[in-house]
């Protein structure tokens, strides 16, 4: 259980958000954003600034756009979700423009498309990996390489399989025979109607 300090400390705890903005740009409405996030007891906000015109994540259907961000910090405690809600709703932004991420989500989502940046597998070729014994064999360029020596192994044993007739028959010999359907079963070619005269049974009575 958190003790009471413990507790004053997380309530006094600033809650920091990255906002982005599509095809509007916030400078202009900064004040009217402003006045939204006092409801959270606003402690500061950064000026938006232009991100290149290029497709965005948040903004998928867009395409190719102008973007802004800025980062704002509050007091009460909140959740992007909220945050995002209480724009759309007090500053009149359309709902598909606006994106806000918890900053230190952002700043994880910054470094991994960083990491990543160079398109060459940098977190499969991470030092860490590359120290593991035995590691790179199973993986990559030298893994594609010892299957096409398998293959290329396994290749004269199949071709001599296709190739000998013996086999093949042997092989067909031993396989098993399909089953008869209903249609090769024997049928009877006889009415069971006015072709037999029906036995009746004696009648019995008195003579």
């Amino acid at each position: 259980m958190k003790s009471l300090h413990e507790y004053i400390a997380s309530r006094n705890q600033p809650y920091e958000f990255r906002i982005k903005v599509a095809k509007q740009n916030p400078n202009d409405i900064m004040e009217e954003i402003k006045n939204a996030l006092d409801a959270y007891e606003l402690v500061s906000v950064t000026k938006a600034k232009s991100l290149p015109v290029m497709e965005h994540k948040e903004f998928p259907k867009w395409g190719s756009c102008e973007c802004w961000q800025f980062e704002a910090t509050v007091n009460y405690p909140t959740t992007p979700v909220q945050i995002a809600q209480l724009l759309r709703e007090r500053t009149g932004m359309n709902a598909d423009w606006v994106c806000v991420y918890g900053k230190q989500q952002a700043e994880q989502n910054d470094y991994a498309e960083a990491y990543g940046k160079d398109h060459e597998g940098a977190l499969l070729l991470d030092g860490e990996l590359k120290d593991i014994a035995g590691a790179q064999e199973l993986v990559g360029d030298k893994r594609k390489d010892s299957m096409l020596k398998e293959l290329d192994a396994q290749s004269p044993r199949l071709t001599a399989l296709k190739s000998n007739d013996e086999l093949v028959k042997t092989r067909a010999k031993e396989r098993t025979k399909p089953a008869a359907t209903t249609n090769q079963i024997p049928q009877g070619n006889t009415s069971p109607l006015g072709m037999h005269k029906p036995k009746l049974p004696p009648i019995k009575g008195n003579k």
